[in-house]
């Protein structure tokens, strides 16, 4: 048995395994949740209320969100829920139901939704309260420099490529 530990140690496994492997698997839930629950309609306007929010957040005034640690990332869900709550129809873009492909382009946009959101949501946490819970390997796959900016534009490049009506 003492074999058994020293090689898992041998692995350097990070510290937060267990809550990585649990935000992997929040992570995908939800993607397939978001794609199921919201549908082909609703995904696209989450992803541009996201956007919305994000700059809502931008312009706020900073005494505002620095009343709490956890201030930034409550008022960016807000806005979200808010935004979606009501923007049955500000937005007229839609991944068709039209063709084989379509649970893929669903997939793929409920999976890149999620992890913008999951991405921006981490960027506003301490970096401390978030590494508590989560490895630096994976918290710079959503919250790095380069991860944010990666989270922001991939969901736009797939607008290109996904919108139907388009062609």
């Amino acid at each position: 048995m003492p074999q058994l530990f020293d090689s898992l140690t041998a692995l350097h496994l990070p510290k937060n395994l267990a809550g990585d492997m649990s935000l992997l698997l929040l992570f995908v839930g939800m993607s397939l949740v978001f794609g199921f629950v919201f549908g082909r309609w609703k995904l696209i306007n989450i992803l541009i209320n996201v956007y919305i929010s994000l700059a809502f957040i931008g312009v706020l005034p900073q005494k505002f969100l620095d009343s709490s640690l956890y201030a930034k990332s409550g008022t960016f869900l807000a806005f979200l829920i808010i935004l979606t709550a009501i923007d049955d129809r500000l937005f007229d873009l839609h991944i068709t139901s039209a063709g084989t492909d379509f649970f893929w382009r669903l997939f793929v946009t409920s999976f890149l939704v999620t992890g913008m959101i999951v991405s921006v949501l981490l960027s506003f946490l301490p970096k401390a309260t978030a590494l508590g819970y989560i490895s630096p390997v994976a918290y710079g796959y959503f919250a790095s420099p380069l991860a944010l900016i990666f989270w922001m534009v991939m969901p736009l490049v797939l607008l290109l490529f996904i919108n139907n009506r388009l062609k």
